[in-house]
């Protein structure tokens, strides 16, 4: 996406409207893959759903009866410490796969909803934005908002981010900072 930024446009309406097409393109390519996904993903949910409530009390049952008797009943306390560690582990472990599985089992929606939300404000920008630009705003003053938009996307976040300002006051003002925070991370992550 920087390449189709950083690309020479003379007009800030070609420049918008390229990028909603790119934004649209990259949908439709993630949507067909996502497709696949998420019937997979429908058809894991509520297994995985079982399998972490039969697990959990599963393993809380052993420990309430099963190894206090192999401690005290039968003398066992190593054999039922080992058992716990493991237990221990295998319960960071789940924990730590139910709060993925949530996110992984609702993206393909949070996608589709994502998407629709998208492209309605795509085309209302294209609908009454891009008119009222080519309309009112003379070839030279949008050809410096083009430049201007390339300025401004270099220097950008790369990520979304929940808590990040709306307006432009806040996005001079954190704007930087949250963009050199993405970098490092995408840094560290390539």
């Amino acid at each position: 996406m920087a390449t189709e930024i950083a690309a020479r446009v003379d007009d800030v309406v070609t420049v918008l409207a390229n990028q909603h097409e790119q934004a649209r393109a990259l949908l439709a390519e993630l949507h067909e893959t996502v497709a696949a996904v998420a019937e997979i993903t429908r058809d894991a949910a509520e297994p995985f759903r079982e399998l972490v409530e039969l697990l959990a009390t599963h393993e809380a049952a052993e420990e309430l009866v099963v190894y206090p008797t192999l401690k005290t009943g039968l003398q066992e306390g190593h054999v039922a410490g080992d058992c716990l560690a493991e237990e221990h582990e295998t319960k960071r472990m789940l924990a730590g796969l139910e709060k993925m599985g949530k996110g992984f089992f609702a993206f393909p929606d949070a996608l589709v909803e994502f998407e629709q939300t998208l492209l309605a404000h795509a085309e209302h920008e294209e609908q009454t934005i891009f008119p009222l630009l080519e309309g009112r705003v003379d070839d030279e003053h949008r050809r410096r908002l083009a430049e201007d938009f390339r300025s401004a996307a270099a220097r950008a976040p790369s990520h979304a981010h929940a808590h990040s300002p709306q307006g432009a006051v806040g996005n001079v003002l954190l704007g930087p900072f949250l963009a050199t925070i993405d970098r490092l991370r995408d840094a560290a992550h390539s």
